[in-house]
């Protein structure tokens, strides 16, 4: 495995002699593997980096304390931190998942900056490329998603990606006592992976085992079954049916890629240049760069698929909001302007303002997702008309997501919102109650639930 490891580097070139590497390791059998192949290939070049979420207690410090060990023993340079994983997510209003990827992939790029870091390699391999494809299938990300984990993005590579799980840990279960049932069959004898024969210390996340995870689920229950219904070819069908995918995605930006220079000039799209049967996605990868939400794409889609640009002056004029930029609709072109952000002015806003829609529970989109400029609230308890101000000092809301309250100021600087878009935040209250802080979060207390009578979407 170790010399697959130095030819899939040298192969996909993910690094150079002048790289200097940092390793993320979790203490989990993969990027204790990792650790131990680039030690040997890249030696005096890398150091390794640790997070403790504290999730676990004395099982995260015991990840830590592992790693340390290892990295003395071996005279590897290592970074560490701790990080109070549940309030960031509750402060953010993630998931605890989302709130770790955050966290560790940021304080990466912070040591990069700080220390000349020139690569984070990350311990993915080819089971989880499979999974997440699973996941983003489940979750409709578009083609995009459906392409796997790739080996580099910008200065992260993931040298481990020619691996499967049994590559690094066949063996291993059965010499500790517990019983497995591995995604793919081993490819060679199980005395050849790599941790059992190199005897690579490791501590297994209990979290592990918990079918409470989506990936969880599709690692120990539903991806075996595809295993055992292909007689054991599931998982080359799927590095196959990946391989294609990924073609496919680069033959689309290349595509893409000819159709911008064509038809975006100076921040005018030139929507004959444009197919009317893929109007849509084309206008969804030539606005992504400026960063127009789904929604308002498929929206100014069909507001242009039902006119006629020649003979039909009624689309022109029309204009769709990003947080960044405005899409003008002018006859055959799309004008992309910067948008000056105001600061908000007093006012009231009636029950019958045309920013407002009334909706039922049951009208309601199968994703809430919206542009920043767009809240679904629960009406039940709204006192109009509704105040939008803004925010002062003493200001305080509970963020949805969080049970306790917190201050508008502190929201702010937890979130690193610059100076000068704190001065033109503005609130939206309901009687003396903020339920919105406008473009950010709205209220916990205002969320749609399903027993909701009354529901608005208000468009600011």
């Amino acid at each position: 495995m170790l010399e697959e490891f130095r030819q899939y580097i040298r192969s996909r070139r993910l690094t150079t002699p002048d790289d200097r590497l940092l390793v993320a390791v979790s203490g989990g059998i993969d990027s204790m593997t990792l650790l131990d192949l680039a030690r040997r290939v890249f030696e005096g070049r890398l150091v390794a980096a640790h997070c403790n979420f504290t999730l676990r207690g004395e099982e995260s410090d015991g990840d830590q304390q592992l790693v340390e060990s290892y990295c003395r023993q071996y005279g590897i340079p290592l970074h560490t931190i701790r990080f109070d994983t549940e309030t960031e997510a509750r402060t953010h209003g993630e998931s605890i998942q989302m709130a770790a990827r955050r966290l560790r992939y940021e304080w990466f790029d912070t040591l990069c900056d700080q220390h000349g870091y020139t690569k984070i390699a990350i311990a993915h391999h080819a089971d989880d490329s499979i999974e997440t494809f699973f996941i983003n299938l489940v979750r409709g990300t578009g083609l995009r998603g459906l392409t796997g984990i790739s080996d580099r993005r910008g200065r992260i590579i993931r040298p481990l990606l020619f691996a499967r799980r049994d590559d690094i840990t066949a063996g291993i279960s059965a010499r500790r006592g517990r019983i497995t049932r591995p995604l793919l069959s081993a490819r060679r004898d199980d005395n050849t992976a790599y941790a059992a024969r190199h005897a690579v210390p490791y501590r297994e996340d209990s979290t592990n085992a918990t079918l409470k995870y989506l990936r969880n689920r599709l690692r120990h229950d539903i991806l075996p079954r595809f295993d055992s219904a292909s007689n054991n070819r599931f998982a080359r069908t799927m590095e196959e049916n990946l391989l294609r995918l990924q073609q496919t995605q680069r033959f689309i930006d290349l595509q893409i890629a000819r159709l911008r220079a064509a038809a975006l000039d100076d921040h005018t799209i030139d929507l004959e240049r444009l197919d009317p049967e893929c109007l849509a996605f084309e206008l969804h990868e030539l606005l992504r760069p400026y960063g127009f939400a789904s929604e308002t794409v498929a929206d100014l889609a069909d507001l242009l698929l039902g006119h006629d640009a020649d003979n039909d002056l009624t689309a022109s004029g029309k204009r769709f909001e990003a947080p960044l930029w405005s899409a003008v609709v002018d006859r055959n072109r799309l004008l992309l302007v910067p948008r000056t952000v105001e600061p908000f002015r007093d006012e009231q806003i009636a029950a019958d303002d045309p920013r407002i829609e009334w909706l039922t529970v049951g009208e309601l989109p199968e994703s809430l997702a919206t542009p920043a400029n767009v809240a679904y609230l629960s009406a039940d308890a709204l006192k109009f008309p509704l105040t939008l101000r803004l925010w002062q000092e003493g200001d305080w809301f509970i963020p949805l997501g969080m049970v306790g309250q917190k201050k508008v100021s502190d929201f702010l600087i937890d979130a690193k919102i610059p100076v000068t878009e704190k001065a033109r935040q503005g609130v939206l209250l309901s009687g003396e109650t903020i339920v919105w802080l406008v473009g950010r979060r709205i209220d916990d207390r205002y969320k749609v639930r399903q027993d909701a009578h009354r529901v608005i979407r208000i468009t600011l």
